[in-house]
């Protein structure tokens, strides 16, 4: 009988002990596997890459070498600090501090051969000006800013499904700061063979920057979403030329000025409106706004091609953008959630 009673009074207690237990988490995801920095690194690396042969290709004065904006970054140091699991309507995602440093001597020579694509300004004011109104942040070569993401595992492998284009507009940003540590050491000026060093010195006189695309507006926003690689913008190449001919220009400069703040201005206001819709209704609209950064830079790139300087063509382009980036503020203000 005791037997009994000691067999009953166990099989209570595990019963008891199995009631307290606390339910563990469905769908526990790997936030901090280790495949999903290197799937990190992979992603980073190739929009590097991409950036930078398109730079080259629409590079007239050829003086970049794509290989070495490419060499350079696997050089980048990538992490993810402080991963954690959160719940976004419903669904479980990852997020974590995505820290990027470009090495101190890489930086440094971008740095120092930045006048010879960015005029006067500088690596640090360029970048500035173009992650304003973004989470990301930069310090001295350092980028930093939040990143949501979805890990998932197959066959002994990791796929990693990002919330937004946070990564891309990064990996581009970056790219912003690399391609003067891609400039060749022997250049072309003029038709002379012209050593870095010589070029870099203030008298010597310098061709006009190719007229290429700028980067679109939406890099540092969610609008993007990891839109195809498009060329980063090129500011105003007077600082690099010798005095400008009176007839190439049929524009004030004060007016050329205005362009690009009225073009900022069409960014921040676009890119607030976009945080403003809701999670689920913007992975709708990805596709749709693919298509939509495709058509605006086609319509944009005819419009400067009908410029006769580079000056006219980055005018054109500006207008162009502006006027295309408002109507569509327009429209994807319909969707604000506000």
């Amino acid at each position: 009988m005791l037997k009994k009673l000691l067999t009953l009074t166990l099989i209570a207690s595990a019963l008891s002990a199995c009631g307290n237990e606390k339910p563990q988490p469905e769908n526990k995801l790997l936030c901090d596997s280790p495949a999903v920095v290197q799937n990190v690194r992979i992603n980073v690396q190739e929009i590097i890459k991409q950036e930078a042969q398109n730079f080259a290709r629409s590079d007239t004065r050829q003086f970049v070498d794509a290989d070495k904006i490419i060499a350079a970054a696997t050089q980048l140091s990538i992490s993810l600090e402080n991963p954690v699991q959160e719940t976004n309507d419903g669904t479980p995602v990852c997020k974590a501090n995505l820290n990027i440093k470009i090495p101190g001597e890489i930086y440094d020579t971008a740095q120092t051969n930045s006048p010879l694509l960015y005029g006067e300004r500088s690596i640090e004011k360029l970048v500035q000006s173009r992650i304003n109104g973004t989470p990301l942040s930069h310090d001295k070569g350092t980028f930093s800013r939040p990143l949501r993401y979805t890990p998932s595992a197959a066959d002994g492998q990791t796929a990693v499904n990002y919330e937004d284009n946070a990564l891309t507009a990064t990996a581009q940003t970056i790219t912003t700061a690399l391609l003067p540590y891609g400039i060749k050491s022997l250049l072309m000026i003029n038709g002379q063979a012209v050593s870095l060093e010589d070029a870099l010195k203030p008298s010597q006189p310098l061709p006009e920057p190719p007229q290429i695309d700028p980067l679109d507006i939406l890099e540092n926003n969610a609008a993007s979403a990891a839109v195809a690689s498009v060329l980063p913008d090129i500011p105003a190449p007077e600082v690099l030329t010798p005095e400008t001919r009176p007839s190439d220009i049929r524009f004030s400069a004060n007016e050329l000025e205005q362009a690009r703040s009225n073009n900022q201005a069409s960014n921040n206001e676009i890119n607030r409106i976009w945080n403003t819709i809701d999670k689920s209704v913007q992975r709708e609209l990805l596709e749709e706004q693919r298509e939509w950064i495709q058509n605006k830079n086609l319509n944009c790139r005819r419009a400067a091609a009908q410029a006769e300087t580079t000056l006219q063509a980055e005018y054109l382009q500006l207008q162009c953008d502006t006027r295309m980036t408002r109507e569509r503020s327009q429209y994807l203000q319909g969707y604000s959630i506000n």
